[in-house]
């Protein structure tokens, strides 16, 4: 008899799924996850490094994580921090791109068979659950 999986299962394995894909992607294009987000949230134009870091606090494991990785990508070349305003450099928007045509083809194949409408479905429930619980009190 199969073992009926439930949510938290399912949002676990497919963390874990999409994590261990992309990382692959990401690795296959010379980048870490953190650096793509990075280069990801510069790509629609240059942000405070104030603003970057606050919207990627949730990934990181401290603030020297991220004055690590903004190192490393300002070292190498990808981005440029003129006066706390972070932007990609011309290798930075190229490797971008080229990366994002490998995670673009992975999100495609992870909504394979998922039409538009429930995916937008599933987004929504997904975010009402984590607003739910965010408030939710301990139940006695």
């Amino acid at each position: 008899m199969a073992v009926r999986r439930h949510i938290g299962y399912w949002l676990v394995e497919l963390d874990r799924l999409i994590t261990e894909r992309f990382d692959e992607d990401l690795a296959a294009g010379g980048l870490s996850r953190r650096h793509w987000q990075i280069l990801h949230s510069l790509s629609g134009g240059p942000q405070r490094s104030t603003e970057l870091y606050a919207a990627l606090d949730p990934f990181l494991a401290d603030s020297a994580e991220w004055d690590a990785e903004l190192a490393a990508v300002v070292a190498g070349g990808l981005v440029v921090d003129e006066s706390g305003t972070l932007a990609l450099t011309g290798s930075g928007r190229e490797l971008h791109a080229r990366a994002w045509i490998r995670i673009g083809a992975r999100r495609q194949k992870m909504a394979e068979g998922i039409t538009d409408e429930q995916f937008a479905e599933t987004m929504r429930v997904l975010e009402k659950m984590a607003a739910n619980m965010a408030g939710a009190e301990a139940v006695r």
